[in-house]
């Protein structure tokens, strides 16, 4: 994997620990090179974006008018970030102050999947967001098939870096009365709102999903 150029105690090795992190999260940032613009100006894309880990690569996916994500044909290289906060650390100084985080970026060539494989990658990319949702809805026409694009980003061992940043509140160097701790921050899902024109009730995909995020 990478190599972090500081603080090399927040670096974590380990490929298990990495994909733990990556099936917590769903939010990223693909970045990528310098990409003409509709206004003409060429300049460095960043597009925060829903995502999936899928065995060992990441899946995005998109509107193919969006120019896949700005990545078009096979081989262009990109990052993809992900960050999670965990708690704010609230020190005797404000210059000491941080954040406790996790926070993953992952190198590589993105690759748009072929016509053929997208039903079956964008199923996968449903059941991983919501498991046994796909039985509960109608499958996806094909119109709506040949309008999403999936983008896929190989994990390969050497082209990521994942740092953790965690920890006691260190101790001061000099005396204080100031209060110092750790207050932690956290995401769980709320209580489910059913669209205005919808009769049905709960589905068991999102009662269970509702349930395993501690709402």
């Amino acid at each position: 994997m990478e190599k972090l150029t500081r603080k090399y105690g927040r670096q974590s090795t380990a490929r298990a620990a990495l994909e733990e992190f990556l099936d917590e999260q769903w939010w990223g940032v693909l970045n990528v090179g310098a990409v003409a613009r509709p206004n003409g100006k060429v300049r460095p894309l960043a597009v925060p974006t829903l995502y999936v880990r899928h065995e060992d690569r990441i899946l995005i996916h998109g509107s193919t008018g969006a120019g896949a994500l700005g990545v078009k044909g096979k081989g262009a290289q990109v990052a993809f970030c992900v960050t999670a906060m965990d708690a704010l650390v609230v020190a005797h100084s404000t210059f000491d102050s941080s954040v406790h985080y996790r926070s993953a970026v992952l190198y590589g060539e993105a690759e748009p999947a072929g016509r053929e494989d997208r039903e079956a990658l964008l199923e996968r990319f449903s059941e991983l967001l919501i498991p046994g949702r796909t039985a509960e809805v109608r499958a996806m026409l094909p119109k709506e098939i040949a309008a999403t694009n999936v983008i896929s980003l190989p994990i390969v061992d050497g082209d990521w870096v994942y740092k953790v940043n965690g920890g006691p509140v260190d101790e001061p160097d000099e005396e204080t009365t100031a209060w110092a701790g750790i207050v932690p921050f956290s995401v769980t899902y709320g209580a489910p709102q059913r669209a205005e024109w919808s009769t049905a009730e709960l589905p068991e995909s999102v009662r269970a999903m509702v349930a395993a995020g501690g709402a």
